[in-house]
């Protein structure tokens, strides 16, 4: 298969597991959510979003291996191509009724992002990437923004889970809310890249995140014309990011290191 095979198959399964996050949003009753761990929340949908992605990606790629957020490793752990899944990229949201939620859908060869798609099911947004093939929203190409630093929106998530980060977080948080004209919160990490590859945020940074909240994302920034790092700088997905347009991933990469590292 080509690149551009894969991503259709990327975009199906994106679309696959938003069509159940879909059918069941506004279901989810108190005795549906489970605890992961403190602050860490999993559902039966997030599970059967996960199972769909999963059944669809090995029928169609069995040689393929699948890394998903709720039941890990599937498949030929060996065959050097790796689908990682985030079937539901923002379960507190879900869970309470907030519509910014999303399913992360990225193929990753040896130790490359070569095909990607994130979907916003309702908002019916469907983004894919492929390497070298550029970034694109519901059919039409995007790409990040040129704002300058004073119009600047700039998106970040929360370390919720770890909460001996929060004071040191917060030095990183004032000072981004100083430089720049505004920052945003919506609470998952693959609606914040796709956004930033949209040029709607122009600038995301976060930290300590996983894998799958971030493989898609990296591949739809880059080919957008971002540039994506952790906090080193290094283009590594190690769970810290700094992600934006050449201007703005200077000026917030540079907060970050003030502040974080």
């Amino acid at each position: 298969m080509e690149v551009r095979d894969y991503i259709q198959i990327a975009k199906e399964a994106a679309v696959l597991g938003g069509y159940i996050l879909k059918e069941n949003f506004g279901a989810i009753k108190r005795e549906d959510v489970e605890y992961k761990a403190k602050k860490d929340f999993v559902t039966y949908v997030d599970k059967l979003s996960e199972e769909r992605i999963r059944n669809f990606i090995l029928s169609v790629c069995p040689q393929h291996s699948f890394l998903g957020e709720e039941e890990g490793i599937y498949g030929k752990k060996d065959s050097g191509y790796v689908w990682i899944v985030d079937p539901l990229d923002g379960t507190k949201n879900y869970i309470n009724g907030f519509e910014i939620f999303a399913v992360s859908v990225a193929l990753q060869k040896d130790n490359e992002i070569i095909a990607g798609a994130i979907y916003i099911p309702m908002l019916e947004k469907l983004y894919w990437a492929g390497k070298g093939e550029g970034a694109y929203l519901n059919g039409s190409r995007i790409s990040v923004s040129d704002r300058p630093v004073d119009m600047a929106i700039i998106a970040t998530g929360f370390p919720f889970r770890y909460e001996e980060e929060i004071d040191v977080y917060l030095k990183a948080f004032r000072e981004a809310m100083v430089t720049f004209s505004a920052v945003r919160r919506p609470g998952a990490a693959a609606v914040d890249l796709a956004m930033t590859a949209e040029g709607v945020f122009d600038g995301f940074f976060e930290m300590k995140l996983s894998k799958w909240d971030i493989a898609a994302g990296m591949l739809l920034v880059e080919e957008a014309g971002g540039i994506f790092t952790n906090f080193e700088g290094n283009r590594e997905l190690d769970g810290n990011v700094v992600a934006g347009g050449k201007n703005i991933h200077k000026y917030l990469l540079d907060i970050v290191q003030r502040n974080l590292l």
